[in-house]
């Protein structure tokens, strides 16, 4: 997480996927620093999680993810959550 962050605001960055569970900083926490930042507020962040729990997702919803998905998942629903984001953005 610390290191991703490193990199986002170093880097211009189109799609931001995310593990909640991550040494160092949780991905909910880089999920807030990258809302924080005028640079990366608008990325799209996608959060991957074996957390099913009703209040992390409420969480990481008023935290600005853009869409949440949950372990274990197959190919076509990661691309259909992706596609619900980028439908989503003007």
């Amino acid at each position: 997480g610390q290191i991703a962050l490193q990199k986002l605001q170093a880097g211009e960055f189109k799609f931001i996927i995310s593990d909640w569970n991550m040494p160092n900083m949780m991905g909910i926490d880089l999920l807030k620093a990258v809302r924080a930042d005028e640079k990366t507020k608008k990325v799209p962040f996608l959060m991957i999680t074996a957390e099913a729990q009703k209040e992390n997702i409420l969480e990481a919803a008023k935290a600005g993810v853009s869409n949440y998905i949950i372990k274990p998942f197959t190919p076509e629903s990661l691309q259909q959550k992706i596609e619900q984001i980028f439908a989503k953005k003007p």
